[in-house]
């Protein structure tokens, strides 16, 4: 086995990545994006709850629901990283309030299938606004250079975090095939 010497780019990197020591939680980028969330998550719900009926997690739901065909709750966990149960209390509230109709899959009859109803369109349309005033008082903070770094951090993080969760899911499996075969069976 041979050591290549690293590169230029990947020394760059290498420093950059390492640039801030980690001398605390509060020091990882995980946690900083975390806290960030929560907290961006807890004013946009007060600032939201005053002028609507549904939570934040509904009105994300809701706004998928109006930028795409009909779905499945498995479809909006995977995409927005939820737990099928939140997701499937959120269209069942979305589907009370008439926001959001429900079929029987036509393909797969144990999975229901959800799109928005002109109501749910219509409240979305309406409510829509105040969410992009809120994200334009959160983002007028940054200039348009820092918003396209920004920009651009989080696609690279998310394709990271993607890839690296499709990762542990096919080790994950692998792991639970093994369990699952009969002691003394040989490996595929």
């Amino acid at each position: 086995m041979s050591i290549s010497k690293p590169t230029a780019a990947s020394a760059s990197s290498d420093r950059r990545a390492t640039a801030a020591p980690i001398r605390s939680v509060r020091d990882f980028v995980s946690y900083r994006l975390s806290v960030l969330s929560r907290v961006l998550d807890r004013t946009t719900e007060a600032r939201m709850i005053k002028a609507s009926v549904l939570a934040l997690t509904e009105n994300r739901i809701l706004g998928l629901l109006y930028d795409g065909a009909a779905t499945t709750v498995r479809a909006v966990a995977k995409e927005m990283c939820l737990d099928k149960a939140q997701v499937s209390r959120a269209m069942t509230k979305l589907v009370k309030h008439g926001y959001a109709g429900r079929t029987i899959d036509p393909v797969d009859r144990r999975s229901a299938e959800f799109r928005i109803t002109d109501k749910g369109r219509d409240y979305y349309t309406a409510h829509i606004s105040k969410a992009r005033e809120m994200q334009f008082e959160m983002l007028k903070h940054l200039d348009a250079d820092e918003l396209a770094k920004l920009d651009t951090a989080i696609s690279k993080l998310m394709t990271f975090a993607e890839e690296r969760a499709e990762a542990l899911e096919e080790e994950l499996q692998a792991v639970q095939a093994r369990a699952a075969r009969p002691i003394g069976t040989p490996a595929e």
